[in-house]
């Protein structure tokens, strides 16, 4: 329960209660990775075609794909659907070894641009709403869900930054705001679960 402090000014505690606390450091290194390779093959998920597996989606691939280049996370990336020999992450989250297949109607990472900024703020208790944000996933993941990965990039991009560099969590029952739909798009809504994904620190990318 958020108390009000009583050296805290008023402003401080309201803006503190909308977005959770933030602080800041300040130059940004970049790449655009065309064709983006792991063992040889383009990188790629089976996802959404697959929602159950122990697959990891694409934000999360192309995460995984620019941290393992040394890079701070994923500033954005373009997909196409073909069938394709591709490499994958098992597991979900982008946390698990590399894999290589073929499948028909694979979400290929056509591009991906990996950043690394200390131009950033971070969140503390992120909220929406008036409440923490989190995601029901992964005890959901059939349902009309975001991933913790969309949700701290959406999170981010509606307070004007260009998307989350990290994020940290913890599951527990708590009331919590989600959004309603895959991918990071779609409404906040909210309510109260067991075992929810809360989001409890965000790092956002500002420049």
């Amino acid at each position: 329960m958020l108390r009000r402090g009583s050296g805290l000014p008023s402003l401080f505690v309201s803006l503190f209660f909308v977005v959770g606390f933030a602080s800041s450091a300040s130059a940004d290194t970049s790449q655009t990775y065309v064709t983006p390779k792991v063992n040889g093959y383009q990188i790629g998920t089976i996802q959404p075609n697959y929602p159950t597996g122990n697959f990891s989606t694409a934000a999360d691939t192309a995460r995984r794909f620019c941290q393992d280049q040394g890079y701070g996370g994923a500033q954005g990336f373009t997909t196409a659907i073909r069938g394709s020999a591709y490499t994958y992450v098992v597991g979900a989250s982008g946390v698990g070894p590399w894999n290589t297949t073929g499948n028909a109607n694979v979400t290929m990472l056509e591009t991906v641009t990996c950043i690394t900024s200390d131009s950033d703020v971070t969140y503390t208790t992120p909220m929406k709403n008036g409440y923490q944000v989190g995601t029901i996933q992964p005890n959901f993941p059939t349902g009309n869900f975001s991933t913790a990965s969309d949700t701290a990039r959406r999170f981010c991009q509606d307070l004007g930054h260009i998307g989350a560099r990290s994020f940290t969590i913890s599951i527990r029952g708590s009331a919590y705001t989600y959004i309603v739909g895959t991918n990071g798009v779609g409404p906040w809504n909210t309510t109260g679960n067991a075992n929810v994904t809360m989001l409890e620190t965000i790092t956002c990318i500002t420049q």
